[in-house]
């Protein structure tokens, strides 16, 4: 029998998807499918050992040796695939990397018009990671596809049409050939150190497959109620679901959904938080080590969580799908929380608790 996990993340990311997919992927002959968004993920993972990385552009199970798999729904950026594959080799890992033939492909292009475009909405900024990623859905959507230079003239008008003025120092570096070049430099590399991949019946080849989904469920790009701050895709079990469904597969297969959320919700960037507070009040001693202020989503913010809507929102996402349905608690060692109210509202479910860095601490 195959075991096939899908980890989500239950609130507005940063909950703590990339520890539970390394733990979920210590089983031999694992594949992480990475099911959505691209390389804004960032989700963290500190072996026993020490070892620590934020993984963007490649699954969360790379430190347990299991192969990654970015599927249809994954936006490629060969920039950060190749920056990455840099760094994890200097760790002493060597990825091994299926990508799927349908993935869109973000050029430099596309992350300096996100930029661009977000510097120029001042205050009513997006709370944009700044890497491109609404741009290259946008443009794939206008049908310019081709990786050549009419993708620069391509936001050199929507730059005039929207009336946006270009800095002396942006007109330069957008007009530099160079960047151009070094990224198909980049591309090249991602082709020669991934297999492109048709069809996703591969995937039988592989005993424990983890779908690991990137941003929360409050992210959805469905989730109307925090428009416009939400992130283009599917963020909750739409993706693996449909890819489960369409797979012939040649063994029976268990499916286990795992939401993640902390003890407290946090969020990146702008939009509506209705229990924000002040980070003292959950707890002012903790550091986040991933979470760094950055000009795109300036600091991280906090807020208390609602255990009830937290099982409306992953019970409504999951529904009837799968064998077992799980929720797992991370940072417990942070703040507290009712855990009589969560057994009694997850009764039905796995629960999963971590108080610490590594896969060691989840129990």
């Amino acid at each position: 029998m195959k075991d096939i996990k899908i980890v989500v993340g239950s609130n507005w990311g940063d909950e703590g998807k990339g520890l539970m997919t390394d733990y979920f992927s210590q089983k031999p002959n694992s594949i992480v499918v990475c099911s959505n968004g691209g390389a804004q993920r960032g989700h963290t993972v500190t072996t026993p050992d020490g070892i620590r990385h934020v993984f963007h552009h490649f699954g969360s199970g790379t430190f347990n040796h299991a192969s990654t798999y970015l599927s249809e729904d994954f936006i490629v950026n060969p920039i950060i695939f190749k920056q990455e594959y840099d760094e994890l080799m200097t760790l002493g890992y060597i990825p091994n990397v299926y990508i799927n033939q349908s993935c869109m492909l973000t050029t430099p292009f596309d992350m300096m018009a996100n930029q661009i475009i977000e510097e120029n909405r001042g205050k009513n900024k997006h709370g944009s990671c700044g890497l491109g990623i609404f741009e290259t859905i946008k443009r794939y959507k206008a049908g310019v596809t081709d990786l050549d230079n009419h993708i620069r003239e391509y936001y050199l008008e929507q730059f005039e049409r929207e009336n946006i003025i270009l800095t002396d120092e942006w007109l330069r570096t957008f007009l530099d050939n160079g960047i151009f070049e070094h990224f198909l430099d980049d591309w090249d590399f991602m082709n020669n150190h991934s297999l492109t991949i048709s069809d996703n019946y591969f995937l039988n080849q592989f005993d424990n497959i983890v779908f690991e989904a990137a941003q929360g469920l409050l992210l959805d790009q469905n989730n109307t109620e925090y428009f416009p701050h939400l992130t283009p895709s599917n963020t909750g079990i739409k993706n693996p679901k449909r890819i489960i469904e369409n797979v012939e597969w040649n063994d029976e297969i268990n499916i286990e959904t795992c939401y993640v959320s902390r003890t407290y919700l946090t969020r990146h960037g702008a939009g509506k938080f209705p229990s924000e507070c002040n980070r003292r009040f959950i707890n002012e001693y903790m550091f986040d080590k991933t979470n760094v202020p950055n000009p795109f989503q300036d600091t991280l913010r906090y807020g208390t969580l609602d255990l009830g809507a937290l099982y409306s929102r992953c019970s409504d996402d999951v529904g009837n799908f799968g064998d077992e349905k799980s929720i797992a608690i991370t940072h417990c060692n942070e703040y507290d929380w009712d855990n009589d109210k969560l057994i009694e509202l997850f009764k039905d479910w796995n629960i999963y608790y971590s108080d610490g860095e590594t896969h060691n601490d989840v129990n």
